[in-house]
């Protein structure tokens, strides 16, 4: 019997025809998109992508100008910028197998700890700096040593040729080029001058590609002329620094300026610090004392309290008065003389510096009077030199039956003043009334020797007072300043120092104001000594600096002996 024959199976070829279409439909569409959107990016959005990529690698590098010079008066130089090395690195350019390594390579040439480069270099940062301004070989060092992530970039440092001179005054500039502290701030916009940018490409990982062709236009800055006398300024540095050691004082502080004009011709202050080296000095010395540190100022205010007397008509100079032989109780008060004396003229109060007699004098004129007439010359406001911080001192509005508190005014108690501030006011007794306003830097066109027509006091007032001032040098507190060939008018001052609300017994400040010479001055120079230690009074301490410093700047200044008289 035959079997029944079997129909073959067809074999499965795979998918249905339908869904081969589907899927070739599909692909067909997708390649006609992609094309569609190809041909869109080539024409139509062309020029749009072109302007967006542009935008995403361009950018531009700003070129800081060459920072300006600064010169003393005779063209000196006292600070300068120059290009030097300094070390950076890549870190994202820096084979992780080789970090250890190249921390070693470099803290043997640099000196910094292996350990601290190996933590900044473990970055995925693509820029870290690693010694910013190192010396010339120490740069050709790193350079041989050709590791890779690791390259010199130049800068500009800013250079102090003469080291300490004058370093609190002139001020720092850092490591950015900017002015941080004195002049080097005050005059930052000229110093600085104006900056200008090139065009730059960034690569894909960010790094910056300059335009080699491209020039940068940038303006540099002005130099600055200052009114400082270099050679002064070492005179009074040399002065200060001597005196600290003589009298174990905790600073001191010396202006001088021209009181003609009110040129600052030197500012000097001790402690001082390097400001070449400023990062590793101690900041508190970065401080302008003489222009930032009000201190109470004693008797050497009693010039200007005198002379506010006599110009309000109230008080003639043949005057006198009973300074009731060296105590005198006013309210719930009682005042001292250093020295009982009973009959006083005028004169005399300034010469023996007579605090009774001060305050006697303050009496007869009152309150308002003292106060207004104080302010005229400048101090409890700041005297528009425009150093950056300066200190506008304390001198405070008083009623007329605020009897303790004129009397202290009246000879230096009660109110604060600047170094700054007792220079200038003293420059109105020694210019014959006119104020002065401190000068910094001199200006194109400006003349040395023009004086203000700001009248304070009258001339004959101010022959008066500087002639009394005359005697407290030749025969009165200030003995210790006197110069042997010219003339010296001078004050001398010492004042208790206020310690948590009272007045110290054993911490003073000690200072003296002087002109010289005594006829047609040249020179007004007060000096300051914080908390000196044994001897402390102004007479003793302050004026030999006075002395010091003055025999030498006559010499310089050019004064002929006798003063010119």
């Amino acid at each position: 019997m035959k079997r029944a024959r079997r129909t073959p199976r067809r074999r499965r070829t795979g998918l249905a025809p339908q869904r081969l279409t589907v899927i070739a439909l599909f692909a067909l569409t997708g390649f006609g998109l992609l094309a569609v959107r190809a041909a869109q990016l080539q024409t139509i959005d062309a020029e749009r992508l072109a302007r967006i990529a542009e935008r995403q690698s361009a950018t531009r590098m700003v070129i800081q100008p060459k920072r300006a010079n600064i010169l003393d008066r005779n063209g000196n130089l006292l600070a300068i910028s120059a290009n030097v090395q300094s070390v950076a690195a890549a870190p994202i350019k820096i084979n992780p197998a080789q970090r250890r390594q190249t921390a070693r390579e470099l803290s043997r040439v640099l000196g910094i700890p292996a350990r601290e480069i190996e933590r900044r270099i473990a970055s995925r940062k693509q820029f870290i700096w690693i010694a910013r301004w190192v010396e010339p070989e120490i740069a050709e060092h790193v350079q041989r040593l050709g590791l890779d992530g690791v390259f010199l970039r130049k800068e500009r440092r800013r250079y102090y040729p003469n080291g300490t001179l004058a370093a609190a005054y002139v001020g720092i500039a850092g490591r950015d080029g900017i002015g941080l502290t004195g002049l080097e701030l005050d005059f930052e916009r000229e110093l600085r001058g104006e900056s200008a940018s090139i065009p730059a490409s960034r690569d894909a990982r960010g790094t910056r590609l300059p335009h080699i062709s491209s020039s940068a236009d940038s303006g540099e800055g002005e130099p600055l002329r200052l009114t400082l006398d270099a050679k002064l300024q070492h005179s009074a540095d040399k002065a200060l620094q001597r005196s600290l050691k003589r009298t174990g004082a905790r600073s001191g502080s010396l202006v001088a300026l021209d009181p003609r004009n009110g040129d600052v011709l030197a500012l000097a202050q001790a402690p001082t610090f390097n400001p070449n080296q400023f990062w590793s000095e101690n900041s508190k010395n970065f401080r302008v004392r003489a222009i930032v540190d009000p201190f109470e100022p004693g008797s050497t205010l009693k010039p200007f309290s005198i002379a506010v007397a006599l110009e309000s008509g109230m008080v003639d100079a043949r005057d006198v008065f009973d300074c009731e032989n060296g105590k005198w109780s006013v309210l719930n008060r009682t005042i001292h003389d250093m020295k009982p004396h009973r009959v006083l003229s005028v004169h005399d109060i300034l010469r023996v510096s007579s605090n009774i007699g001060a305050a006697k004098i303050a009496n007869r004129i009152g309150s308002k009077e003292l106060v207004v007439g104080l302010r005229r010359f400048g101090f409890g406001k700041r005297t528009g030199s425009g150093f950056p911080g300066e200190a506008s001192g304390v001198l405070r509005n008083l009623a007329e039956n605020q009897q303790v508190e004129r009397a202290n005014i009246a000879f230096g108690q009660g109110l604060a003043v600047t170094a700054l501030q007792l220079a200038g006011a003293s420059a109105v007794i020694a210019n014959g009334g006119n104020r002065v306003v401190p000068r910094l830097a001199l200006r194109e066109g400006s003349d040395s020797s023009h004086a203000s027509e700001d009248r304070v006091i009258s001339r004959e007032t101010a022959a008066l007072v500087l002639k009394m001032m005359r005697s407290v040098v030749e025969n009165g507190t200030g003995k210790r300043a006197a110069l042997t060939d010219h003339s010296v008018a001078g004050k001398t001052g010492t004042a208790q120092k206020v310690v948590d609300g009272t007045y110290s017994r054993d911490r003073h400040v000690a200072s003296f104001l002087g002109v010289v010479p005594a006829v047609n001055p040249r020179l007004v120079v007060v000096v300051v000594l914080d908390e000196p230690v044994g001897a402390y009074s102004g007479g003793e301490v302050a004026a030999p600096v006075f002395r010091e410093f003055a025999g030498s700047a006559v010499r310089q200044l050019g004064i002929p002996v006798g003063g010119a008289e």
